[in-house]
């Protein structure tokens, strides 16, 4: 049988949960009443569905808010609430773009589309050292992995770890960790910054860094915080990105991301705190970013930087979730691509839509796919080929 709220009373407490004083009671009542049926018509009041885009941005902002933290693949909700009640969220919206997914099992309505289930990526990726060996790091068991000329490099819990042990002998070797479609990873490097690697990234560094320089080099997509380091006559010591051999990333101490798959029609630079400067490779010219800044850069027009954005909206698979804003149904599957590692095709005349919402990055495939289903966008899936059709 069907809880019943009184149109006031869950108008009243669609009102709560959206400027954030709903209680944790409240909570439990809002979330029952989702939960109750899946196909009740649900009437909008005027004065929630009057600026869309508004209600959207405070939504996003709130669960990215809840997600701030630093182990990956944990994600806090506002509230729980099934698959299934993401139909009645989404009518209650007024656009049938937003949509929210955290549990992995919970059960929904099949679709017939989806005859399959792939399982999302995971700690995966590869390290070849300075003499050519490769190690396949999640193959491997926690400990140390390797100690040679006053380094150590150890793994725990899907972090690679180097150790300085005493000064370097003879010439610095580089090595280089790179993540596969469906993979991710995180580095200590031996000057203490840290390095998360997103799928389909690598990225290549000195096993020791000299006092006067520090260069690494980026594909594909890593979130930084860079320690801070000072040279004999304690000035700071620069850290610095060449990302794609297209740009150049400069920092002293601070935490950033930055976006550059091939795949992407740009790269984006994205500060969270301090400062850094971002230039072509090769050239003088730089801009500056402040925190909350991004950088795009395409390569022909150079760079734009953008002020007022949400930073923690570029880190959120950082923090286990993928998420977008305004994203059109290929931006999105170029994401889904990398992390499940599957193939995308399209058929037919794909509406131009755009989507606000997330999912965590621990739920299976289909999770992402039935929602994106309730939206009218429907799949094929094929093995590891998902066909996109109207």
């Amino acid at each position: 049988m069907s809880l019943k709220i009184p149109d006031v009373r869950y108008q009243e407490l669609a009102g709560k949960w959206l400027d954030g004083s709903i209680t944790e009671d409240e909570k439990k009542e809002f979330a029952s009443w989702y939960n109750a049926d899946q196909n009740q018509e649900v009437l909008i009041p005027e004065s929630l569905a009057a600026d869309e885009q508004a209600h959207r941005d405070r939504l996003l902002s709130a669960i990215l808010s809840q997600t701030r933290f630093v182990k990956p693949r944990k994600v806090v909700p506002l509230f729980r609430f099934s698959v299934a009640a993401a139909a009645v969220l989404l009518l209650l919206l007024g656009a049938g773009t937003y949509f929210w997914v955290k549990e992995k099992n919970t059960a929904t309505p099949e679709i017939a589309a989806v005859t399959g289930d792939i399982a999302p990526g995971g700690d995966k990726a590869t390290l070849t050292l300075g003499d050519g060996s490769v190690l396949k790091l999640n193959e491997l068991a926690n400990g140390a992995l390797k100690e040679d000329k006053g380094f150590r490099i150890s793994k725990k819990d899907g972090e690679l770890i180097y150790e300085r042990l005493s000064d370097p002998v003879g010439p610095v070797t580089f090595n280089t960790i790179k993540t596969p479609r469906g993979g991710q990873f995180r580095v200590v490097l031996p000057d203490g910054s840290k390095v998360w690697l997103n799928a389909a990234s690598s990225l290549h560094y000195p096993t020791t860094f000299d006092h006067t320089d520090r260069r690494v080099s980026l594909t594909g997509e890593g979130y930084f915080e860079i320690a801070k380091q000072q040279d004999d006559k304690k000035r700071p010591v620069p850290f610095r990105i060449n990302v794609n051999n297209k740009e150049l990333v400069e920092v002293l101490g601070t935490h950033f991301n930055i976006m550059a798959y091939s795949d992407e029609k740009v790269i984006k630079t994205t500060l969270l705190e301090g400062s850094v400067r971002v230039s072509k490779t090769g050239t003088r010219n730089a801009s500056l970013l402040k925190p909350g800044q991004q950088s795009e850069y395409n390569g022909r027009d150079g760079f734009m930087v953008r002020s007022g954005i949400d930073p923690e909206e570029s880190i959120s698979w950082k923090n286990g979730l993928i998420a977008f804003k305004d994203a059109d149904i290929k931006t999105i599957m170029r994401q889904v691509e990398r992390w499940y590692d599957v193939k995308v095709e399209y058929e037919g005349d794909i509406p131009q839509r755009l989507f606000t919402g997330g999912i965590s990055r621990n739920a299976q495939l289909s999770s992402l796919l039935k929602v994106l289903e309730l939206n009218n966008i429907h799949f094929k899936v094929r093995g590891k080929t998902i066909i996109v059709t109207p």
